[in-house]
């Protein structure tokens, strides 16, 4: 846009005005505090993305559309004029940097004196200095542990001594004492009072004879302190100390060879004691108060921390700048709370804006940041705190000039590098050493002076625990990451690999084909689906693994499912081809493959060309074999359409050393998970001796209902699930050891000649008990692919042939395989065992053997009974054994049932998908059917529907069906259901299988019992949720369900079954359910 004559402007339209003013006056409603926060609110009526205010007679524009923003960014026709509050500043920072106009000469000579004061170079040289303080605030919050400490005030007192000691070698020695230092105290009473007379007329300001006393006293008080300082540097011995004082008292000019008269250096002194605390200050405590808001990037934040910065490790300069979450955790912050709230420019000519908008010369104009950062015409989801906003190719979509928190152009913030080293550095420091709890449930309360900060922010910290710390050996992954980059350019070819997956199998069998394809010399992008969308590759090939939950998309690709329903961008992958395996269970038929297949079509018709046919792998038969035959023929045709090498390498991929005691530092810990404390652990399940036939039914194993308390920051909804990662029992990792011949306490150390991503520790001294009990699932079913490899690892003439007999590409190996291996639950381990004449090495087992995985639970409590605390109910899965071999025991449930209060598992809140949560409206009826450990979830909805109708909420009732052996043996939370039965918020249908006698042996036949009820519930609007076994109990249900259909409107079978798939298809009748 082009600056416009005076004259032409009469054709142009006005700034829309806020409403009227009072002569004079003009706004006087203006709040004291907040004045800003006030204006930003203002906005919200004004979409065009300006709009003026009359202040005290003069016209002040306030911008925030991100495209006027640009023109506003144009030095050539915008300057920045010292108005008010900076004008009212300018009493003691003189022609400092920030308060000095830009035809000032003071201005130019400042600037590019300092400039190499900030340098990355400079920032080297001040980090000593910066993590001494931030050493301080650690040791203050270390001495006040379990007690309440106030945020913002000691990132300020972290902020004035880091910039005085690194810029000026001045201690204010604020944290030795609890009263804030005097410069401090006087320095904050001068930015109110600055603020408070840009508020108001002069004639005001001048009766307020005490208040402006008090004003030139503190501007005295600054002044003197440094002039003191000033006048020691130069009489000491130090005069030319490399830091910014000694650049300003010895450095001159480059462009005019004159220096900074000593009353310029006290300006900027003051200046940069002002600026350089007051804005990183609340950046630190705007992107505390946000990490405790967003737990799910805290957790990224803690995990970070414990990769780099390992133990009590002391960082250093390079540490710090490596990170990467926590400069995305700074980014996001300045974007929602920046601490400048806004930019004040004027025209420099008369001018027209937008095209339309004029605007006289000098005119006041305010660029607000608010308002300017959360633009939908700039960001998705403006409000959300998202920092994959800041990840490179994202950052590289932005709109240039919606993101102004340093300012803008030559005027912007000279210290930006120094304020985010320091914020990365204190926020690593703290994280690394603290754990936060919010224990007052503290509500945003911005307060404005100068720049912005939360008031009244207190937080309780609490030392982080040796269990609460992911450990990664720093070495290992530098190594890791130097082989991987020098292995990616063998092909030239970019692989990208994506996978959606909700319960971890997809993901494994994406990570091992971009392992393959890495190693292979393909360049290989490793991402979830969702991810894909956003980063759609425009060459080279894409691997798609993805499965189907009840024929949606899993949790890590709804995004992209929602692309595919939109219609990928045509033509957009027509120099991409693809390869695609699908992953499902055929005991589902109606949505088999479903997702899957909306993904071929989707990147068939964006232009992308098959490499392989779609692969099928069917969790009710032979996963892994029909996955490893896929990915068999997928590398074979890379290989020969590629000239790729994509055998596989010689010889085991890993290489164990054995280390004596002395070279262990082990801890090792999930970095995907976060500790939960079990708070209690009950048995549910009663002795049934002389309770019943055993005969008809033998009795239950046991069940526990195990409470655990979450971290602080941690939050879940009524019908989540909880993740848990399991360890294998101490008996079962006793049979691995004594297989191969190794003590428990033995050391190993792992490395990774190849490289390759991998699940287990390389590089990292474990003891192979650790290893075997944490990281392999020693109970997986052994795939034909597995046989094959015992196969080659012994001569025995009797062994080999009983091993190849289950591996040959005949129907009758695979009968025998799915007759004795797969239908009896057969382990590698368990094979192992029975063929001892196999001389597997234990580097080969470990490649072998896929990585532990976390178990979903339903939750079975509300998050209003107790925020902190969830509830699980488990089974424990005991018998004999399929495969004959002694007992076999569920690897996470027999782990739950051991445990003890007071200790720690790791897991996360998981959002099902698709949800499986009550309705909104608690006045909606519900029908809720789980026997036996099927009541989790719904003891959940109940719990909460209870705490509703205590606090008065009117709720509808809830028919709900247990099942289970007998009353007195293993009928689950018996006197919860009573007592909310007597409450009137349930009604209980009861199946007992041992009770002979009793009218329903199932919750089926308790269904049709109450045929008139449920079909009463359902015509009421009641929602139904089943949750349970999915093989007989969910199907039985469904049709109870059907018949009772049948018998209420006299229609057939088919008008059932399309009954029941509206009631799906609205989202009344949903399931819960596991094989």
């Amino acid at each position: 846009m082009t600056t416009h004559p005076a004259a032409n402007l009469e054709a142009n339209l006005r700034i829309p005005p806020s409403s009227n003013g009072v002569p004079i006056l003009g706004r006087p409603q203006i709040p004291d505090t907040n004045p800003v926060a006030y204006f930003a609110e203002q906005s919200e009526q004004f979409p065009e993305g300006l709009f003026s205010v009359d202040l005290a007679g003069q016209e002040n524009v306030f911008v925030y559309d991100p495209d006027l923003v640009t023109e506003f960014c144009d030095e050539t026709r915008f300057g920045k004029p010292i108005f008010a509050p900076l004008s009212h500043v300018r009493d003691y920072t003189g022609a400092g940097l920030f308060t000095a106009g830009d035809d000032e000469e003071v201005w130019g000579m400042a600037h590019r004196i300092l400039m190499p004061a900030f340098s990355q170079r400079a920032m080297k040289g001040y980090f000593g200095q910066m993590l001494e303080i931030a050493q301080n605030l650690v040791g203050k919050w270390e001495r006040k542990e379990g007690e309440p400490v106030k945020i913002t005030d000691d990132y300020t007192r972290l902020t004035l001594d880091t910039i005085a000691q690194s810029g000026f070698g001045y201690r204010f020695g604020s944290f030795e004492k609890e009263e804030l230092h005097p410069f401090l105290n006087a320095l904050l009473e001068s930015l109110i009072e600055s603020m408070r007379r840009t508020q108001e007329l002069p004639e005001m300001t001048a009766l307020r004879v005490e208040d402006g006393k008090r004003y030139h006293e503190n501007i005295a008080l600054m002044r003197d302190l440094v002039e003191s300082v000033i006048k020691e540097r130069r009489e000491g011995e130090d005069g030319s100390a490399d830091d910014l004082l000694g650049l300003m008292l010895e450095a001159t000019d480059p462009e005019t060879g004159k220096p900074l008269d000593d009353e310029n250096v006290r300006d900027q002194v003051v200046t940069f004691l002002i600026a350089g605390h007051e804005t990183t200050s609340g950046l630190l405590s705007f992107a505390t108060y946000s990490l405790m808001r967003n737990p799910h990037v805290l957790a990224q934040a803690y995990a970070e921390v414990d990769r780099l910065l390992p133990g009590d490790t002391v960082p250093d300069y390079d540490t710090i700048m490596k990170m990467d979450v926590i400069p995305r955790v700074l980014e996001e912050t300045l974007r929602l709370w920046a601490p400048i709230p806004q930019i004040i420019k004027a025209p420099m000519k008369d001018t027209v804006i937008g095209g339309k908008y004029e605007l006289k010369a000098g005119t006041q104009t305010a660029l607000l940041m608010g308002p300017l950062h959360t633009h939908p015409k700039a960001w998705d989801r403006p409000h959300e705190f998202d920092i994959d906003r800041w990840l490179p190719e994202n950052r590289a979509q932005h709109h240039p000039h919606a993101y102004k928190p340093f300012g803008n152009g030559r005027r912007a913030c000279i210290g930006r590098q120094f304020a985010l080293t320091e914020a990365r550095l204190a926020l690593a420091l703290v994280l690394q050493k603290f754990k936060f709890s919010d224990t007052t449930d503290y509500q945003m309360d911005v307060r404005e002076a100068l720049t912005r900060k939360p008031g009244d922010f207190e937080l309780v910290v609490r030392r982080r625990q040796e269990h609460e710390r992911a450990v990664f050996s720093v070495a290992s992954l530098d190594s890791h990451e130097e082989q991987r980059q020098a292995q990616v350019s063998g092909v030239g070819v970019n692989l990208t690999v994506a996978y959606g997956s909700s319960l971890g199998s997809c993901e494994d069998l994406a990570r091992t084909i971009a392992d393959r394809g890495e190693r292979s010399g393909f360049g290989t992008t490793l991402m979830s689906l969702d991810d894909l969308g956003e980063h759609l590759p425009t060459e080279g090939l894409l691997v798609v693994v993805a499965a189907s939950y009840n024929g949606k998309a899993p949790d890590n690709a709804q995004r992209f499912d929602g692309l595919l329903a939109a219609g990928l961008p045509e033509d957009a992958l027509s120099d991409v081809r693809f390869a695609l395996l699908g992953a499902g269970n055929t005991q589902w038929v109606a949505t088999y493959q479903a997702f899957p297949k909306r993904i071929e079509e989707g990147l068939l018709a964006a232009g992308a060309t098959p490499v392989v046919e779609r692969g099928i792998a069917d969790a009710a038969g032979d996963f892994d074999g029909m996955a490893s035959r896929w990915m068999d023929t997928l590398w074979a045709t890379l290989a020969e359409e590629y000239a790729a090498d994509t055998s596989e390498d010689s010889g085991p991929r890993y290489q164990v050393r054995l280390l004596s005691e002395s070279d262990v530092r082990p801890a090792i810990v999930s970095e995907q998970a976060y500790p939960l404390t079990v708070v209690a652990n009950e048995e549910l399940v009663a002795d049934a001796t002389g309770l019943w036939d055993f005969g008809i039914e033998p009795p239950r194993p046991s069940a526990k209902s195990l409470t655990f308390e979450l971290p602080d920051g941690v939050t879940y909804d009524t019908g989540n699930h909880l993740a848990v990662f399991a360890k294998n029992e101490p008996a079962l990792v006793e049979r691995a050891l004594r297989r191969f011949g190794v003590d428990s306490d033995q050391v190993l150390r792992l490395d990774q000649p190849a490289g390759g991503r991998t699940h287990l520790p390389v590089g990292i001294p474990v003891t192979a008990g650790i290893l075997l009990t944490e990281f392999l699932e020693l109970q997986d079913v052994a795939t034909r692919s597995q046989i094959q490899t015992l196969a080659e690892y012994t001569q025995c003439p009797w062994t080999q042939p009983q091993l190849r007999a289950y591996t040959a590409d005949t129907e009758e190996a695979e009968e025998r395989y799915r007759e004795e291996i797969l239908g009896k639950r057969v382990s590698v381990l368990g094979l192992l065992e029975r063929f001892e004449a196999v001389e597997l090495p234990l580097a080969v087992f470990l490649e072998m053997t896929g990585p532990i995985r976390p178990r979903f639970y339903s939750i079975s409590s509300a998050p209003s009974a107790n925020p902190r605390h969830v509830r699980l109910t488990v089974g424990l899965l005991e018998g004999p054994a399929l495969s004959g071999d002694g007992q076999y025991r569920g690897t996470c449930s027999s782990y739950l049932a051991g445990l003890e209060p007071g200790d720690v598992v790791y897991g996360y809140v998981r959002v099902p998908s698709p949800a499986f949560a009550p309705p909104a409206d608690p006045a909606t009826p519900l029908i809720l059917i789980g026997p036996g450990t099927g009541i989790a979830p719904l003891r959940g909805f109940l719990e909460e529907r209870a705490r509703q109708h205590a606090d008065g909420t009117r709720v509808g009732l809830s028919q709900v069906f247990v099942g289970c052996r007998h009353p007195e043996h293993d009928y689950f939370y018996k006197q919860e259901m009573q007592d909310w039965e007597r409450a009137g918020i349930a009604q209980i249908h009861t199946a007992f299988s041992a009770v002979t006698g009793h009218p329903a042996r199932f919750v089926q036949n308790a269904l049709a019992g109450a045929a008139d009820t449920v079909w009463q519930a359902i015509q009421d609007g009641a929602y139904v949720y089943v949750c349970g076994d999915g093989r007989r109990m969910a199907p039985a249900v469904r049709e109870a369900l059907a018949a009772i259909h049948r018998q209420k409107t006299g229609g057939d079978d088919e008008a059932a079954q399309q009954w029941l798939a509206q009631l799906e298809s609205d989202e009344r009748y949903q399931q819960d359910v596991f094989a």
